[in-house]
C-alpha cells in the first residue's frame, strides 16, 4: 500500500507526524563559512568554557569557527586542538554533502509531484508531496504551491468519495498521506480515526474479508501480493473471551469521574459507545461473521433504537448518575438481544472502545487477551527463550539472541529462521502471535524448528522458558572479546561515554549506575552523551531515579493534581545517588516521549545538560491502571499531566500551540536519515559469535509490512540496495549518518579542551 514505508519510519520515531528536515539555519550557515582569525584575547579555556552556552544561544557556528581559528593561529596550543579542528572540518563537509543531496532529492520529488498531478496519478502525487515536504527547506512555500493546493483538494474529495462507498482502504491511504503532509496540525486525525475503525472492525471480526481487500488493492497498484495472514490466531472468539458488561460499567464510572479533564459525563461516554456500535452496521463484510447484521428489519429496528437513545442523551440537561447509566446500558443490551443478538463480548467491546475514544488516545481498555502482553511490556522482563525476532522476506527470523538466555545457550544465531513453533508452521504468522506462542510460563518447554540459511533441513531446538531481563541501557559498541558486553566509550582517548537508553523499566536506574561505574572503573569519565532518541518512555519511578543520578536537589517533575486528594504531586532530587558533575549532552527527537521527556526536561531546566536534536513527542500525561471485573482486565486512564521544574506542561493537548521538550541546539534529520540510522544501529546491536550467518542487507531490505498490513514500499526497497552496510559504529560518525550525534560529540570535545583531566 502507498505510504507504508513513510508511515513505518514515523512509527519508528513514535510519531504519527512527519519529521523535520535537516536544513541549514542561520547558525549552520556560519559553520559553513570561512575560518576567521580569532582575536588574541580569545583563549582555548574561554572557548571551552562558553561552548555550551554559545551553542544554546544559536551560535553553534561561532563555537566551531573559533575552534578552527585557534587551530590555525596556534596549532600547538593544545594537543587535541588540531584533531578537533579536523573533526569539525569533516563535519562541515558532511553537512555540505547532505545539503546538496537533500536539494537534489527535493528537486527530483518536486518534478515527480508535478508530473503525477498532470498525469492524474493522485496517489503517486500525494506520495511525492509527502516526500518533498520532508526535504523542503521552506515547507509552507511548498504547501502554498498551487499544484499542491489542487492536489490536496482533489485528494480530500476522492477520500470522501471512497469513504461514502465503503472503500475503506482507499480512503485510509489518502487520509494518511494528507495527515503526513500537514504534520503536527492534526487536520485529518478525525478522518483517520473514523475510517480506521472500519478497517479495525474487519481486522478483528472478518480478517479473511480484509485480506481479500488488501490483495485487491495490491493488484490495482501493481504491488506484490501481501503475505498471508494466520487466520487461526485472529479469531475474535479467542480475543474477546472473558469480556463482560460489569467491566464496562466500572470503566464508565472511572472515565466520568477521574479523567484529567473532568469534563466527560456518562452521557458523553455512552454516546461514543453507541456510535462505535453503529459502525458495525456500516462495515460491509461483517455480516459474514454476524449474519443477523444482514437482516434488514432487525438491523433497522436496533439502529433506530440506538439513535433514539443517543438523541435523548444528547438533550439531557442534568448529569446522569452511575445507576442510571447502568440502566441505559442494560436496556441497550436487552434491545440487542431482542433484535440482532450480537454476542455480549462483541457488544461490550465496541461500546467500551467507543466510550474511551471520547477521552484521549492514551485512555484505553486492556482487555483480557491483552493483559499478558501488556504486563510483559511494563515489567522490564518476561518469561521466554530470549530472542529478538522480525519478519524478513515473509519468514520469521532471528535478529539476535539476548545474552545469557536459553536461546543464546542453545546456539541460536542471528539470521536463523524459525519455521515451526511446537510443530506448527509459522507461515503467515504475525510478530505478536509469534511472541505469544514463544513466551509462556517459566520452566515450561517450547520447541522451535530452526533452519539455518544454506542448510537443507531445519532442526528442532527444545528450550525451557526462563525469566528474561530486558536490558534498557546500551553502549557504543559490542566488545568482541567479552561475550558481547557493551563498550560505553565513544571516544576512549577523551573518556567520553555514550549511553543509549531504550526504555524506562524497573531496573533502568540500576543499569545506568552499572554502566557509569564500568567507565569509572576502566578509565574514568570526562563527559557523557546520553541518547534518549526513539525512547517511548516507561515507568515514572525509573524517570525519577535516572534524573536523580544527575541532579542533587530541586524538583524533578510534578503533576497538575493528585488523583484522589486534588493536591499536586512532585518528586524531589537528593544527593543519595548523584553522579560526579561531568558535562552531559542529551539527545532527543520526536521519538522521545513520556519518561524521556521528564528526564531531558528536568536536566535542561536545572541546566545540568545541554539538549541536542529535535523537539520531543509531547506525551506528558499520567495513566493510572484500574482493575476491572474479576481482575481480568484493566482500564488505563489518563488522570494527570506532568509538569517540568519550571512549570511547563509537556503534553500535546488538543489545540496546543506548544508542547514537548525543545532542544537547546536544534539539529534536524530527514526521514531517510532517520531510517538509515535506525537500520545501522539494528545491525550493530546484534550479538555475534564465530560462525554467524547474519546478513545485514536483509535488515536493510526489510521495509515490509507494517501493522496494518501495508505492502513493501518500492522506493524504500530500492534505496536500501544503495546503502552499504555499516560494519562498525565508528562508520556512523565517519560517514555523517547521525548529524545529531556528530554535533553532540564535537560540542563535548570542545567543552573538554580546557579540562586538565582530558
Amino acid at each position: 500500500m502507498i505510504f507504508s514505508g513513510l508511515r513505518t519510519r514515523r512509527i519508528a520515531m513514535m510519531i504519527a507526524t512527519a519529521l523535520a528536515t535537516f536544513s541549514i539555519n542561520t547558525a549552520d550557515a556560519q559553520v559553513l563559512g570561512p575560518v576567521s582569525p580569532v582575536p588574541a584575547s580569545t583563549a582555548i579555556s574561554d572557548v571551552s568554557r562558553m561552548a555550551f552556552q554559545m551553542a544554546a544561544e544559536g551560535r553553534l557556528g561561532d563555537v566551531f569557527r573559533q575552534v578552527r581559528g585557534l587551530a590555525s593561529e596556534a596549532p600547538n596550543a593544545n594537543p587535541g586542538l588540531a584533531t578537533l579542528s579536523r573533526d569539525i572540518e569533516q563535519y562541515q563537509t558532511n553537512q555540505q554533502q547532505q545539503e546538496q543531496r537533500q536539494l537534489t532529492e527535493y528537486q527530483k520529488k518536486l518534478e515527480e509531484l508535478h508530473k503525477n498531478i498532470d498525469d492524474g496519478k493522485l496517489r503517486d502525487a500525494l506520495t511525492s508531496a509527502v516526500e518533498a515536504h520532508d526535504l523542503a527547506l521552506d515547507r509552507q512555500k511548498l504547501l502554498n504551491d498551487p499544484k499542491v493546493v489542487e492536489l490536496v483538494t482533489r485528494a480530500e474529495a476522492e477520500a470522501a468519495a471512497h469513504e461514502e462507498n465503503a472503500q475503506w482502504l482507499k480512503a485510509l491511504a489518502l487520509y494518511r498521506g494528507l495527515e503526513l503532509l500537514y504534520e503536527n496540525q492534526r487536520k485529518y486525525t478525525d478522518h483517520l480515526k473514523r475510517v480506521g475503525r472500519h478497517v479495525a472492525l474487519l481486522r478483528l471480526y472478518a480478517p479473511e474479508q480484509l485480506f481479500e481487500q488488501y490483495k485487491k488493492e495490491a493488484a490495482e497498484l501493481g504491488d506484490p501480493e501481501p503475505e498471508p495472514w494466520n487466520f487461526e490466531d485472529d479469531r475474535w472468539e479467542r480475543k474477546l473471551r472473558g469480556i463482560e458488561m460489569p467491566m464496562l460499567t466500572e470503566a464508565l464510572a472511572l472515565g466520568a469521574h477521574r479523567h484529567v479533564e473532568r469534563n466527560h459525563s456518562f452521557e458523553d461516554l455512552i454516546i461514543g459507545g453507541i456510535d462505535a456500535v453503529k459502525d458495525l452496521f456500516e462495515t460491509d463484510g461483517l455480516e459474514k461473521t454476524f449474519p443477523t447484521l444482514a437482516d434488514k428489519d432487525k438491523a433497522t429496528k436496533f439502529v433506530d433504537y440506538l439513535d433514539t437513545v443517543r438523541l435523548s442523551l444528547a438533550k439531557r440537561e442534568t448529569p446522569m448518575g452511575r445507576s442510571e447509566a447502568i440502566n441505559v446500558l442494560a436496556r441497550l443490551q436487552q434491545q440487542n438481544l431482542a433484535t440482532v443478538n450480537l454476542p455480549e463480548a462483541v457488544f461490550v467491546h465496541e461500546l467500551g472502545d467507543g466510550a474511551m475514544d471520547q477521552l484521549d488516545q492514551f485512555s484505553v481498555f486492556i482487555w483480557p487477551h491483552e493483559v499478558e502482553r501488556f504486563e510483559r511490556t511494563t515489567k522490564g522482563k518476561f518469561t521466554g527463550v530470549g530472542i529478538q525476532i522480525t519478519l524478513i522476506d515473509r519468514q520469521l527470523t532471528v535478529v539476535t539472541p539476548l545474552e545469557g538466555t536459553p536461546a543464546h545457550a542453545a546456539g541460536i544465531k542471528p539470521g536463523d529462521q524459525i519455521v515451526t513453533i511446537d510443530g506448527k508452521s509459522t507461515v503467515g504468522i504475525d510478530l505478536e502471535s509469534a511472541v505469544d506462542k514463544i513466551t509462556g510460563p517459566e520452566d515450561t518447554k517450547v520447541t522451535l524448528g530452526v533452519k539455518t540459511p544454506g542448510k537443507d533441513k531445519a532442526r528442532d531446538v527444545p528450550l525451557i522458558r526462563k525469566s528474561i531481563h530486558i536490558t534498557s541501557v546500551k553502549g557504543w559498541r559490542r566488545k568482541a572479546d567479552d561475550n558481547g558486553k557493551w563498550d560505553y566509550y565513544i571516544d576512549p582517548a577523551l573518556k567520553i561515554g555514550y549511553l543509549r537508553m531504550t526504555t524506562f523499566g524497573p531496573d533502568t536506574a540500576d543499569e545506568l549506575d552499572a554502566a557509569v561505574q564500568s567507565m569509572i572503573d576502566d578509565h574514568g569519565i570526562n563527559g557523557l552523551i546520553f541518547d534518549l532518541r526513539f525512547n517511548p518512555g516507561g515507568r515514572l519511578d525509573a524517570a525519577v531515579g535516572v534524573s536523580n543520578r544527575f541532579l542533587n536537589s530541586g524538583t524533578i517533575v510534578s503533576t497538575t493534581q493528585q488523583l484522589l486528594t486534588g493536591r499536586p504531586w512532585s518528586a524531589q532530587a537528593d544527593a543519595t545517588h548523584t553522579f560526579d558533575d561531568f558535562p552531559v549532552i542529551v539527545l532527543i527527537n520526536k521519538g522521545s516521549a513520556s519518561a524521556s521527556e521528564i528526564v531531558s526536561g528536568a536536566l535542561q531546566d536545572h541546566k545540568r545538560a545541554l539538549l541536542v536534536g529535535e523537539r520531543s513527542y509531547g506525551k506528558g500525561s499520567v495513566q493510572n491502571l484500574f482493575r476491572l471485573g474479576d481482575d481480568n482486565a484493566y482500564l488505563k486512564l489518563t488522570t494527570q499531566y506532568y509538569k517540568l521544574p519550571h512549570g511547563q506542561i509537556i503534553h500535546h493537548r488538543p489545540d496546543a500551540k506548544d508542547w514537548g521538550v525543545h532542544p537547546d541546539v536544534p539539529v534536524h534529520m530527514t526521514d531517510q536519515q532517520v531510517a538509515d540510522l535506525l537500520e545501522a544501529r539494528l545491525v550493530l546491536d546484534v550479538l555475534r559469535a564465530d560462525g554467524d550467518h547474519f546478513d545485514p542487507n536483509a535488515i536493510l531490505r526489510n521495509r515490509n509490512n507494517d501493522e496494518d498490513g501495508d505492502d513493501v514500499d518500492k522506493k524504500a526497497e530500492g534505496d536500501a540496495d544503495k546503502l552499504p552496510p555499516v560494519k562498525s559504529p565508528d562508520e556512523i560518525l565517519s560517514r555523517g549518518l547521525d548529524p545529531q550525534l556528530d554535533t553532540a560529540l564535537l560540542l563535548l570535545k570542545t567543552r573538554l579542551l580546557g579540562d586538565p583531566r582530558s
